[in-house]
């Protein structure tokens, strides 16, 4: 026994069973697009914030390396570290006369 006694039928039924499965496979489309849209999303904020992480370590690579250089300069130029620290008070008065 058959369930579509007539050709009409028979149309009508396989028209709305490919009609449900073309709405599935669309909402399947939609959702793997959604997911995908959110994961491209979160990895470009995670290459943004790569990025700035990488700026400052470059940063801090070149300070560390311009403070070795500064410290070979001091060494080959024969500068002594200073121990103490005079000054020279000089009133307000005098340097005034003196110009």
């Amino acid at each position: 026994m058959t369930i579509a006694k007539t050709d009409s039928q028979r149309f009508f039924i396989i028209s709305a069973g490919l009609i449900i499965f073309l709405a599935c496979f669309y909402i399947f489309q939609i959702v793997k697009y959604t997911e995908t849209s959110y994961f491209v999303g979160e990895k470009s904020e995670l290459i943004k914030e790569l990025k700035k992480e990488t700026a400052q370590l470059e940063l801090s690579v070149n300070k560390d390396r311009n403070l070795q250089n500064l410290e070979e300069k001091v060494l080959e130029q024969g500068f002594e570290k200073v121990k103490k620290l005079n000054y020279i008070f000089v009133s307000s008065n005098v340097a005034i006369a003196q110009k």
